[in-house]
């Protein structure tokens, strides 16, 4: 009888460890699949202009730096204004 309690047992637990181990496996699944998406993403990034440039293409010259306009109050709140 206690062999048998003592092999329920040890099969409880296996099953529980493969259980974790499967969990962890996922885990590790999904966190490659966001460092790849990361990865992608400040590629990304870097492609459509990181500030980095946008500084030194500024400083160079090569960029126009244009004021924007200021709009009156009115303008900015048409539906507020509406009867």
């Amino acid at each position: 009888m206690l062999v048998v309690l003592i092999s329920a047992a040890g099969i409880t637990l296996e099953k529980n460890r493969l259980n974790l181990d499967r969990r962890i496996s996922r885990q590790q699944y999904r966190l490659d699949v966001l460092r790849d998406r990361q990865a992608r993403l400040r590629l990304r990034t870097e492609r459509l202009g990181a500030p980095s440039r946008t500084i030194d293409a500024l400083e160079k010259g090569a960029l126009e730096v244009r004021r924007a306009d200021r709009r009156s109050q009115s303008e900015h709140l048409p539906l507020l204004l509406w009867r």
